[in-house]
């Protein structure tokens, strides 16, 4: 997927020292505000200011042993060294990565890490375990697959170090290439493509691991949605009332970081400094093989070939600043076409989202169709089941016109796109959306004052489309026990709550991994045994299942149609997900729902009294500015369930008003 890259503008390829290497650091430290979000500091490894305003960053630094890598970590270490008024200190922690694919490569990493403790950098040596049918020095895709398996082993190895940023070593020559690359792949690709690496992004292969694009822990969907309402403050409730109040909740932005310091720095300029201050490192001999990867063959011609001038540095540099300066402008026109509609309804339990477009919006979809499909990509990002690695940054042109030709029909229409289905009401909100939403039109009138009315445009509602067979199996899964140190309790509920559960970690029970099903939702479940986990499957809610439901539920199967016709009308039941105990569903965890009763499946709100399961579900992060501007006026959906000490979960609590938000 090609995104909207951040880079800064380079000119000529500086000299590289310690002193030049900090200005390019700070540069682009200070760019990004220290990451942090609108709504709450973002850790930044062990990140605080001392009385002296010193600046304290513990990040990873993914070292090969090649010269790049080499010095990024013992520039890291050096920058301290600095005299000036910057403040910076920085103790960076090497990952090595043994990719086992030739018979030297594990001597080479344990000597990489012997160089790094001669520099004081402390390290970890990180091997990727092939599968036994895979000789990976003749496998054909072997450059993506080492690439995926890298980044996930980071990915891994950082948040179980509490580490948030991962310096990379890409240079200029990297850059170079890397646009090559994709000229060769498709000459005729976006200019999108062109942007080449960012100095900064979030980590790519990693979206099912917990952690890597979101803050880890679970939160509350109260304090998600007040973040600084002192009522909600985490570290003054109760655990036990963090964990009976199990609405689903969006997940929290956060998580990994990379960054590249090096991009405005040639190769040759890095070699230079090693060779001057006697940074050590070893040439990997396969990178200069022109018939392994398509980089170096790029590199290969680079070296030993006078290319026309529209290929050489200069001139793709220039291409390079030219497709992100386009990219960012696009950004920021879609951006504003965004700010032309109304997210009314959203509706947690099912990812149901119902909007207005605007006829300003519209309009401005029509003079300007490449920033039209930056919004409608966005806009249906919020509801897709697609792969965070595949979701475009611009729709289709052909899915833009059907979607601008069906707004101007006085018919429902539908259409599909990019695995989100859009559906179109033709008279406006029903009664109930009505309702919801003019309880804060008066209140909130006069920050409508510049904008449509509300009931201006023409109402969608997007929403998941029914899963394929394909897909229904891929949705089948199986939890992993979460045998990480220290996971016991709610992590999430801070240090003094975490003490606390440590102590009671004999009723805890246990934890299974985070798992993102179908792209869209994190669920993790705990169980009074590991022996239980075995037995807890999620998948998706099916046609077959509904005459064995609504059988157990006996006289309370209205119950649960009546909430089902709310949250998940129609077919879009079928794409909510359900946990089973030994192939029976037994939880509709988005719901806060669960089938039978003390013969088949009992939960009580007290850890120690869960005979089978407890669970915790958060919505994919939604951090985008036209959600995020308006949050609070966003009438929000969701389940209303409290567990009680005592009391089972049933269907007939779960049949009270649903919990909704709006001021």
């Amino acid at each position: 997927m090609a995104h909207i890259v951040v880079n800064r503008t380079v000119n000529a390829a500086p000299c590289l020292t310690v002193r030049t290497f900090l200005s390019s650091f700070l540069e682009i430290w200070g760019k990004q505000g220290l990451e942090r979000d609108q709504r709450r500091p973002v850790p930044i490894g062990l990140l605080y200011y001392h009385l002296d305003r010193t600046l304290l960053i513990d990040p990873g630094v993914c070292v090969s042993g090649g010269p790049d890598s080499m010095a990024l970590a013992y520039l890291l270490n050096e920058m301290n060294t600095v005299p000036g008024k910057h403040n910076v200190s920085v103790q960076p922690f090497a990952f090595i990565v043994n990719h086992k694919a030739r018979r030297e490569s594990t001597d080479e990493a344990n000597y990489v890490q012997s160089q790094l403790r001669r520099l004081s950098i402390d390290s970890e040596i990180l091997e990727i375990q092939w599968p036994n049918n895979i000789d990976p020095a003749n496998t054909a895709d072997f450059e993506l697959r080492a690439r995926r398996a890298r980044y996930r082993l980071i990915a891994d190895a950082a948040i179980r170090k509490k580490i948030h940023h991962l310096f990379l070593g890409h240079h200029q020559d990297d850059q170079v290439e890397t646009v090559l690359m994709r000229l060769v792949r498709n000459a005729g690709t976006s200019f999108l493509g062109f942007q080449g690496m960012s100095e900064r992004s979030t980590i790519p292969c990693c979206e099912d691991i917990r952690g890597a694009n979101e803050i880890e822990s679970y939160e509350r969907f109260a304090r998600w949605l007040n973040p600084h309402d002192p009522r909600v403050n985490p570290e003054t409730m109760n655990s036990r009332l963090i964990n009976q109040g199990k609405t689903v909740t969006p997940s929290v932005p956060g998580g990994l970081r990379i960054h590249r310091p090096l991009l405005s720095f040639a190769k040759s300029a890095i070699i230079d400094f090693c060779n001057t201050n006697h940074v050590p490192h070893v040439q990997d001999k396969t990178n200069y093989d022109p018939t392994l990867t398509l980089r170096n063959a790029v590199r290969y011609m680079r070296t030993h070939y006078t290319l026309p001038k529209a290929l050489q540095r200069p001139s793709i540099l220039s291409l390079q600043q030219s497709s992100w300066r386009f990219a960012t402008s696009l950004a920021a026109r879609g951006e504003k076409i965004l700010e032309k509609l109304r997210v009314l309804t959203f509706d947690l339990r099912s990812g149901r989202m119902t909007v207005r477009v605007s006829p300003a919006f519209i309009a401005l979809c029509e003079l300007d169709s490449e920033a039209g499909a930056y919004a409608l990509a966005r806009l249906t990002s919020v509801v897709s089941s697609q792969s965070r690695d595949e979701e475009p940054t611009l729709v289709p042109r052909h899915n833009l016109r059907q979607f601008l030709d069906k707004n101007r029909s006085r018919l429902r229409e539908w259409v599909t796109v990019q695995q989100v289905l859009l559906e179109k009401s033709s008279t406006g909100l029903d009664a109930s959306e009505h309702r919801a939403t003019s309880g804060f039109r008066m209140e909130r009138q006069s920050e409508f004052s510049e904008s449509f009315s509300d009931y201006e445009g023409t109402v969608w509602t997007l929403s998941r489309p029914p899963l394929r067979l394909a897909e229904i199996t891929r949705t089948s899964r199986s939890f992993s026990l979460d045998i990480r140190p220290g996971k016991v309790g709610n992590e999430g509920a801070g240090p003094i709550l975490q003490l606390e559960c440590a102590k009671n970690c004999n009723q805890t029970g246990f934890w299974s991994q985070w798992m993102l099903w179908d792209h869209r939702y994190w669920v993790r479940v705990r169980t009074k045994t590991a022996e239980t986990l075995s037995h807890i499957r999620i998948r998706t809610y099916c046609e077959s299942d509904v005459q064995s439901v609504y059988t157990r539920l006996k006289d309370r199967g209205s119950e649960l149609q009546s909430i089902l016709a709310e949250a998940a009308p129609g077919k879009l039941r079928f794409t909510i997900p359900v946990l089973t105990v030994d192939g029976q569903v037994s939880v509709f965890p988005t719901l806060n729902v669960v089938v039978g009763g003390k013969d088949s499946m009992h939960v009580d709100s007290g850890l120690a009294d869960h005979s089978v399961l407890e669970w915790e579900v958060c919505y994919k992060v939604i951090d985008l500015p036209f959600i995020n501007a308006h949050r609070e006026m966003i009438h929000w959906k969701n389940a209303q369930v409290k567990r009680h000490k005592s009391a089972s979960v049933s269907v007939s609590e779960a049949a009270k008003p649903t919990e909704s938000t709006h001021t």
